[in-house]
């Protein structure tokens, strides 16, 4: 096809894997919001039992579930992305379906450190270690 149809079809199945990417990112942010409150609210209201310590590890646990979650998604999704830009340079006679996503040199780490994380993630790992640790001086 001469007209562009194979390219414009690769495309939009490459946008779709890239909403899906972006979608568990945004549902891993809304479930790590409401377990991490529930959990901080239950630690609070057992603020003076000895369960307590167990319940901040246990939001320690999902908090760093969670920022290793959403980080596989984003480095998924600009791997889609870097996909998506080979896929719109290629000639309408090169296109071939290919699904296969292409990797860059960032690192999980590196992901891992990417200002959406370190506002959304990092107080939040932050608080729980404070509490932790003043936990662990009583």
């Amino acid at each position: 096809m001469e007209n562009g149809e194979n390219k414009r079809l690769h495309i939009q199945m490459i946008e779709d894997v890239i909403n899906r990417m972006s979608s568990n990112s945004f549902l891993i942010k809304g479930w790590s919001l409401t377990i991490l409150g529930g959990l901080i609210t239950v630690y609070l209201a057992n603020i003076d039992k000895s369960m307590s310590y167990l319940i901040l590890l246990l939001c320690l646990f999902f908090c760093l579930m969670f920022w290793v979650s959403d980080t596989f998604y984003l480095r998924e999704e600009r791997y889609f992305r870097n996909l998506y830009d080979v896929v719109r340079k290629k000639d309408e006679k090169d296109i071939d379906f290919s699904m296969q996503p292409i990797r860059s040199g960032e690192s999980f780490l590196c992901c891992m450190m990417r200002p959406i994380f370190l506002v959304y993630y990092l107080p939040i790992f932050i608080v729980i270690m404070g509490a932790l640790l003043l936990l662990s001086h009583k």
